[in-house]
């Protein structure tokens, strides 16, 4: 009965830590201009479709590996009661990733960042 209590205790800690994370980290959206001299919005709009569709497809191969690495230890995350909290990571994780393939490939083009 006490080994339950603590247990109780230690996962609310958790929880609670986990929220507290979750409500300091909170991003705010921006909106992010790319800029190039002499680029029209026509240009700017035909690169940034470009460099999505490489945004696309980097995202679909680390949605593929998310997946498999889910498939190798989701279960041990849902034992843990974890599996909110890695699922969320590797959400931001490719988030990330995301920004920067699209960064990468608008830099490699000129265009610089504002925003």
């Amino acid at each position: 009965m006490i080994v339950r209590e603590e247990s109780l205790g230690v996962r609310a800690a958790v929880i609670l830590g986990c929220l507290s994370l979750t409500v300091c980290t909170a991003q705010t959206t921006t909106t992010t201009r790319w800029v190039k001299t002499g680029a029209d919005d026509q240009t700017i709009s035909r690169e940034l479709q470009i460099c999505n569709a490489q945004v696309n497809a980097a995202l679909t191969s680390e949605h593929g590996i998310n997946a498999d690495i889910n498939a190798t230890l989701g279960r041990n995350w849902q034992l843990g009661s974890t599996q909110g909290i890695q699922r969320e990571a590797m959400r931001q994780q490719a988030a990330d990733y995301a920004d920067q393939v699209l960064s990468n490939c608008m830099r490699a083009k000129g265009f610089t960042r504002e925003g």
